[in-house]
């Protein structure tokens, strides 16, 4: 799977997820650098149904980064690829992990451009992460419910992240604290199939379906994300 197929299915998951997204279903931002080759593809969205938390505007941000090494993996076949990195004797028996991809997501609650709000209290923070992370982990988790797995050696593997809620300030000219935003940071990995010359090898699930439970499990924390905001003010 190239980095255009990828990207073909990432789009076509967003579609089949109805989440309003900012510039339109293709209008994701690409970036490539040009030191490392690297390439980085971004999409903001916004709750189905519209806004309706007013003062807060509430949007995520999505966005992975294919580096150049996968990049170049996905061009030939891991026998080749190990051909290429060991040489033709000894590689026939090495056993390669499969690719993945890690994508972070960031749900944002925005207070109006230039319009900051009052600073929450300590008591009413804490009472609000804690409704706020109870429902984000009980009732819409925005990351999978198997996040860790033991890998064949018996290392634990981690699938997928989630952190606290963390709040944006400025400080206004006289001194006074102010709420500008507040963001809570997720990733998932997303595994790809490993491309063979051997057809009876198994190359490995397609992200399609990792696509569309990952943007569903998005829209329903999104929209928790708007609700909750209320309890905030």
């Amino acid at each position: 799977m190239r980095y255009e197929d990828f990207k073909t299915a990432w789009n076509e998951a967003l579609r089949e997820s109805r989440l309003p997204s900012i510039g339109g279903v293709d209008g994701g931002e690409e970036t490539l650098d040009l030191r490392s080759m690297d390439r980085t593809y971004q999409v903001y969205v916004e709750p189905l149904g519209g806004q309706h938390q007013q003062p807060f505007h509430v949007t995520a941000k999505l966005w992975w980064r294919w580096d150049a090494a996968l990049t170049a993996r996905m061009r030939t076949t891991e026998e080749d690829l190990l051909t290429e990195l060991l040489g033709r004797e000894g590689n026939h028996e090495i056993e390669t992990a499969r690719p993945w991809l890690r994508v972070d997501i960031a749900l944002c609650a925005s207070a109006p451009y230039g319009k900051p709000l009052p600073m929450p209290t300590k008591a009413t923070w804490a009472q609000w992460v804690r409704e706020a992370m109870g429902r984000l982990e009980r009732i819409e988790p925005v990351i999978p419910e198997e996040n860790v797995r033991e890998a064949d050696d018996g290392r634990l593997e981690i699938l997928g992240w989630r952190g606290e809620p963390e709040i944006k300030v400025i400080c206004g000219a006289d001194g006074e604290l102010k709420l500008e935003s507040v963001e809570l940071s997720a990733w998932q990995a997303i595994e790809l199939p490993k491309q063979w010359d051997d057809s009876e090898k198994e190359p490995g699930e397609d992200p399609e379906r990792q696509l569309r439970e990952m943007f569903a499990r998005v829209r329903s924390a999104l929209h928790a994300w708007m609700e909750v905001m209320d309890h905030l003010l």
